[in-house]
């Protein structure tokens, strides 16, 4: 499920008080729908001036005094193409002046998000930047694709509510190179090691791709490759429990591809806590080693199906609401619970004792 309609317990989520933040804002995805609709002079400015004002609101999403000045500072839209795109927001019925708006000090309100809606959850930080950097806003608006635009919002509305908070890949992954899948390397007491490795291509699914179908699906992936490539999306590695697309998640593991990046320091932690005990199992064995040296080499219990290897769109720039603090905290459960299950299977290895399968119980 998507960020806004999957909520830590489960329940489909609401925009109550407590939600709403300065670090956050909502759009509905009714509305975002008819942004693309309407005819205007300049989509691109159209759409990111709306992004702007949004931006600027406060803990109802509504008021915002977020105008053409913020719009020309964060993105570069100069006063007068921003105020004709704020005039065609407000013809359209996106947004309107309130009893306290002036010509010197604007102020707008937008359409009300239903609170049993499934609004897409963006971050303020794509709007404003980070530290000295331009911001995603701006560096999407200097492509001049609209389409663009499009793909990043979509591609937040995609993120779900569990310990990747990312994508589902489902609907867009890196994969594992057809020639080599996931292999059972050897089998030792209750354990068997898997080699796994990940390639650098890109699968994608699903209606999300629909608005960007052209005879020539190379501008699709055009457009993805541009996102990574202004440091709005990136990959990262998991171990999953099968192949398939609607596979459970187990943890983030470091391996380096050309759409990876390097793991922090937990991830770190625990693939060379992994490591070691694949060689603590291997015994003597290392030739295995030397001949699985391009993969990484994962001991789960026996009993378990083929793993799976994917790498997970993560956006870079995450919104900080309820649900993605949830799903932190349940990433660094499973970090915590995976690195002691391998710590304690290497210890038990060194010592000859290979009938405990490994602990892979993530407590509530």
């Amino acid at each position: 499920m998507s960020e806004s309609s999957q909520g830590a317990t489960g329940a489909r989520s609401k925009l109550s008080p407590r939600d709403r933040g300065g670090n956050f804002f909502a759009v509905d995805r009714d509305v975002w729908e008819r942004l693309w609709e309407v005819e205007v002079t300049n989509r691109l400015n159209f759409i990111t001036a709306y992004l702007v004002i949004s931006a600027g609101t406060g803990s109802d999403h509504q008021l915002s005094k977020w105008s053409t000045k913020a719009c020309e500072r964060h993105v570069g839209i100069g006063k007068p193409r921003a105020k004709v795109a704020i005039d065609e927001l407000i013809e359209h019925g996106f947004a309107a002046h309130t009893e306290q708006s002036s010509k010197a000090y604007p102020q707008y309100k937008l359409q009300e998000i239903p609170t049993d809606s499934d609004p897409i959850f963006l971050p303020v930080g794509m709007v404003t930047g980070l530290a000295a950097e331009a911001s995603l806003l701006r560096r999407v608006r200097e492509v001049g694709d609209p389409m663009l635009l499009r793909m990043l919002v979509d591609l937040y509305g995609l993120v779900q509510i569990d310990s990747t908070y990312g994508v589902p890949i489902s609907a867009l992954s890196l994969v594992a190179p057809d020639d080599f899948p996931a292999r059972k390397v050897f089998e030792i007491g209750v354990h068997a090691i898997w080699a796994l490795r990940l390639g650098d291509g890109l699968v994608s699914r699903g209606d999300w791709m629909m608005p960007h179908h052209a005879k020539d699906w190379s501008i699709f992936w055009h457009r993805l490759r541009t996102l990574e490539d202004i440091g709005a999306i990136w990959y990262e590695p998991w171990v999953f429990e099968s192949g398939d697309q609607d596979a459970e998640p187990m943890f983030p593991i470091s391996v380096l591809t050309s759409r990876s990046t390097k793991a922090d320091s937990d991830v770190s932690r625990l693939t060379d806590v992994i490591q070691s005990a694949s060689e603590a199992l291997a015994e003597d064995r290392y030739y295995l080693l030397e001949m699985y040296s391009e993969d990484v080499l994962v001991p789960l219990s026996r009993h378990r199906s083929m793993p799976g290897i994917r790498g997970v769109a993560r956006l870079r720039i995450e919104a900080d609401t309820p649900g993605r603090r949830w799903s932190y905290r349940e990433r660094m459960r499973r970090l915590e619970t995976y690195e002691s299950g391998y710590r304690a299977l290497a210890r038990e290895a060194a010592i000859g004792q290979y009938n405990h399968p490994l602990n892979t119980g993530v407590a509530d």
